[in-house]
Parts: C-alpha cells; structure tokens; sequence
C-alpha cells in the first residue's frame, strides 16, 4: 500500500513540479494546446484502475491549482482541466477496472482447465495402461471357475500322486489366476515342505524354509498371502506374496503352492479366494486318487462335503436335486440314465429300494438356480430322446434346494429324506453317523 501511494504522489507531482522549473511560463503545457500533465495520472489509471486513477487526477488538480505565481495566469484553465482529467480518469478507470477483472477472472478459468487436463492427462494413461492389463488378463483368464475345476478333474484322471498332476494343475492355476512366477511342492507326513519342486511357472527361486508366508500357510493350513494381517510391516521382508496349500476336507495337506509374483490387477482378494477353493478342490482330488475303493455314494459325499466348505468358507453357492421316479422298470432306466449322464465335476448318486421309487441325487458344484433349471429342461430333451417320453411323465416329483453357508449335511440330510424316507435313508447309509465320523 505505501508502495503504490508513493507511485501515486510520483505519476500525480512529478510533470507538474518539473513544469515548474522547466517551463515556469507554462508549466503544465496548456498553452501549446495539450496539457501535458494529465498523461501521467490517465497512464496511472490504466494500470490501477479507477479508484486509484481517480485519486491520481485529484491530487493533480488540487495540485495544478495551486495560488502559486506561475499557475496564476492559467488559473481558469487549470480548473477545467483538473475536473476534466478526473472526469476522463473515471472514464478510463472503469474500462480498465472491467478489463482487470475480466482477465483475472479469464486467468483463473485458463489455471483450472491446465489443472483440469493434467488430472485428465493422468488418469488417461493410467485408464489406458489399467485396460491393456485387463485386456491380458481377460485373455489369460477366459476359464470360468467351473471350466478351471473340470480341467483340474481331467488332471487328475490317470495319476495317483502329487508329481504326476503337478504340471497340469500349475498350468491351469497360472491361467486361470493370472499367477506369472510360483512353484508347486509336495509335503510329507510330518508336514515339511520338500524343497524341491515338482512342477513351476516361470524362473521360481529357491525355495527357504523360514518364509514366514509359509510357515505361517503350513500352520494355519489355509491361504496366507502378504496382504495378511499378521504379516503387517515391510513387504520386501517376504520372497513369497502367498502360499496356496493343497488340503482336503479331512484337513489332509498334500502340498503347497508358493507364488513368487502375479499380475498387479490379479492380487487382488476375490482372485485369492479362488485359488483357496482351487486349492482345497486339488487337495480332493488327491484324496479320491488315493482311495482304494471310492463308491459312488462316497464320491457323492466328498463332493458335498467340498460344495458346503465351498459355501461357507468361500460364500460359493451349489445346487442339489432330488429325482424320484415311477417305481417301474422304465422308470428306473431313466433314473439310471440320469445318474450316468452328469459331467465330470457334477455328482450323481441313485438310491433303490425294492418296493420304493428311484431316486436321483445329483450335485451340481458352483452353480446357481436358474442354471440348474436349465439343466433340467436340457435332460427334458435328452430323455425324450433317448426314451421317446417326456421326464414329467415318468417322475413323481422333483426339488431343488441351493447350498449356502448356513446349510450342514444335516440339512442336506432332511433334504433327501423328503423323498427317501427315514428308512431308505438308513439303509442307503447316509446317515448322520456315517456324515459324523467322515
């Protein structure tokens, strides 16, 4: 502020008081027909704007007038020049005022859109680079859960052990979650990792022992990975970002996946609950190839052992049904058709009884209602015709009831029993203490 009054009192006295000694017979130039001294309060307006334009021409009009000896012939004319130069200074300060705001205004506006198309710019390129990932990843990844669990069961066809599937389940587990650098490990019966791998993706480093992702997976016997809580701190501390171990549904563990490195987009939690379930579905199947006498009601009861862990550990929802059919020969030949014609991953389990009718069990793992209803109107259309009948023509009745973490194989039990009945249920041998000692 002291600034400026200064560069006030300078643009307002500085042409009058040198008139004063320069031109003492006409100090402010109105004799030759322009009056000099008014240029420097219009130019101090022009920069200002109006109020302190306005200030300048009346400093210089008290000033100009002066009783001093040589403003004393011009006396009548310094009056009107000094109102005239007010009155043009007002002029011109209001048009420089509007400019002044209008380009302030203008200048803000120009700083927002910069900031505005650098904050676009960015998120341009990072939208960019995130969908070409995408684009990899999705092509990567084209498997649904279900299509990565039937190639998993196609795996496991033909071998009896972890060394011989360790290929084809790291290959699928890589494709399917997006995983770039791991290993597969077996585990021995005192639980020690062999270090060793029989199968790995990329260039998988040597394996250490005392990786606390790995420690911690073997003890807890679940998915452990360094978004875990109790791995907080440093995660350059870890050459392990998870461990995926391969348990079955008795807590049997079989080996473990340890994953050096994966896509940014696929570490993720959705994407490491399903290589959990995966895990645990590989752990499975380790333990039906071992088996040495695997019934189909055995089977069946694996896998809805697996479908309700799957529903309560990973909220996965299954679908089951019950088929009961005429008590005929036809119609115990399409309920034996039925129980023949589901897919690998799919269970099936016929419970006869002499004077009862058939029954169908069929598991559908990780499929929802309107898919199993789909299924049944496509088995509609293969009865037809395999049969030449309708299947609501020979099937008494039929119910569907989808798995969800609050169902036990209690209430799976009192599913069945709807159509088997407490005895056959008995005889049939799914009884709660047969599910008990499983």
């Amino acid at each position: 502020m002291l600034a400026r009054t200064l560069e006030l009192l300078l643009f307002a006295l500085l042409l009058p008081i040198c008139g004063l000694f320069l031109f003492p017979e006409n100090p402010t130039g109105i004799a030759t027909g322009f009056p000099w001294v008014a240029v420097a309060p219009l130019v101090f307006t022009a920069r200002y704007g109006s109020v302190w334009g306005v200030t300048c021409a009346l400093v210089l009009a008290v000033f100009i007038n002066l009783p001093l000896i040589q403003y004393a012939e011009y006396a009548a004319a310094h009056r009107i020049l000094g109102i005239g130069t007010v009155a043009i200074c007002l002029i011109v300060g209001d048009i420089t005022s509007a400019m002044i705001k209008r380009q302030a205004q203008a200048e803000a506006e120009c700083r927002y859109l910069r900031r505005r198309f650098q904050v676009f710019s960015t998120d341009y390129h990072i939208l960019k680079v995130s969908h070409e990932q995408l684009e990899k990843y999705m092509a990567g990844t084209r498997l649904s859960l279900r299509q990565a669990l039937q190639n998993l069961q196609s795996a496991s066809s033909g071998h009896g052990d972890l060394g011989e599937m360790g290929n084809p389940i790291v290959a699928v587990l890589s494709q399917f979650c997006a995983i770039q650098v791991a290993g597969l490990y077996p585990v021995n019966e005192r639980g020690v990792v062999d270090q060793e791998p029989i199968a790995v993706q990329g260039c998988m480093p040597t394996l250490s022992a005392f990786d606390a992702v790995l420690r911690l997976a073997l003890s807890e016997r679940e998915l452990v990975s360094i978004r875990h809580d109790a791995l907080s701190g440093d995660i350059r501390a870890f050459p392990l970002i998870a461990v995926v171990p391969l348990v079955d549904i008795d807590g049997k563990l079989h080996g473990v996946l340890a994953i050096k490195d994966m896509q940014f987009n696929a570490f993720q939690q959705d994407n490491l609950n399903v290589l959990a379930l995966l895990g645990r579905y590989v752990g499975n199947l380790l333990s039906q190839s071992h088996a040495a006498d695997n019934s189909r009601l055995d089977q069946f009861l694996t896998g809805l052992k697996m479908s309700l862990q799957f529903a309560q550990k990973h909220e996965m929802q299954s679908v089951l049904l019950s088929l009961q059919y005429e008590p005929s020969d036809q119609g115990l030949q399409v309920a034996e058709f039925v129980c023949e014609s589901v897919r690998s991953i799919d269970s099936s389990w016929l419970s006869t009884d002499g004077h009862e009718s058939p029954v169908v069990c069929l598991l559908f793992p990780l499929m929802s209602v309107s898919e199993a209803q789909a299924y049944l109107s496509r088995l509609d259309d293969a009865v037809s015709a395999e049969f030449g009948i309708q299947l609501s023509h020979i099937m008494q009745d039929s119910q569907l009831r989808p798995l969800s973490s609050r169902d036990s194989l209690e209430s799976c039990k009192a599913f069945f029993t709807m159509h088997m009945g407490e005895n056959a249920l008995a005889r049939s041998n799914l009884s709660a203490e047969k599910d008990n000692a499983a």
